[in-house]
């Protein structure tokens, strides 16, 4: 069920919508994380499903400190015609068929969805080419040829992405829908993987600046990290045990 704060229902038309796949080292939740904060995007609203495990607590980013969070989050930013929609739990799986398609359902007017993800480091198999592997919808490769030309990621052609959670499965449901949709992923080690996330949003920077339109501080992407992070791995340990 979607509960907005403002507003009886959401357009999506005209919109690229960001979804997270709930993959190895939350790499993808955490590029969101920053695209959140970075922008300073409005929380509009959350979802509510059987597939989602409750929980409740403070905000993430210090751009909205009175805000709440729970286990899905829809953000927008209408200057940039562009929805995130953040996970902060796993899915249940036995109600993950239900809840991707109430998704696609959901963005159904989308102009383009891209689903982030990783893969165990370990399953690249060859040495020497780019982190990243992508699959499209073909009405997403018409309306992004020219850019798709020119990236230096491999095309997966798998069944199966390691390690990337629901990625693949939604990437499928929102395909069948005729949703122009990508997939992007990225091959990482488990354990701290906020340099991932960076690299993941500038990946996706490039490819479509047309709407991220990240802000620059010379050569490099202006970053915002969320307030959140600093509890990214809980507290040090205590000296006590020793």
């Amino acid at each position: 069920m979607l509960q907005l704060k403002n507003k009886d229902s959401i357009d999506f038309r005209g919109y690229t919508v960001i979804i997270p796949s709930i993959c190895v080292g939350n790499a993808a939740q955490l590029a969101c994380d920053l695209l959140i904060a970075s922008k300073e995007m409005e929380r509009i609203g959350s979802l509510m499903h059987p597939g989602l495990i409750p929980v409740f607590g403070p905000s993430a980013y210090q751009h909205d400190p009175d805000e709440r969070v729970a286990s899905c989050e829809i953000y927008q930013s209408k200057t940039d015609k562009l929805i995130v929609i953040q996970f902060r739990t796993p899915l249940i799986s036995r109600h993950a068929q239900s809840f991707h398609s109430y998704l696609a359902q959901l963005v159904q007017q989308a102009e383009r969805v891209v689903v982030l993800g990783a893969s165990f480091g370990f399953e690249k198999r060859e040495i020497g080419t780019s982190p990243y592997e992508y699959c499209v919808s073909e009405n997403f490769r018409e309306s992004h040829k020219t850019e798709l030309d020119n990236v230096k990621w491999m095309e997966f052609k798998g069944d199966v992405v390691f390690g990337g959670g629901n990625g693949l499965q939604l990437f499928h449901i929102l395909k069948d829908k005729q949703i122009p949709v990508m997939l992007l992923f990225r091959y990482v080690l488990e354990g701290d993987n906020s340099t991932d996330a960076k690299l993941i949003i500038k990946e996706l920077n490039d490819l479509c600046s047309s709407f991220l339109q990240l802000k620059l501080e010379g050569e490099k992407m202006k970053l915002i990290v969320p307030i959140s992070w600093k509890l990214l791995f809980g507290n040090d340990v205590t000296s006590l045990i020793f």
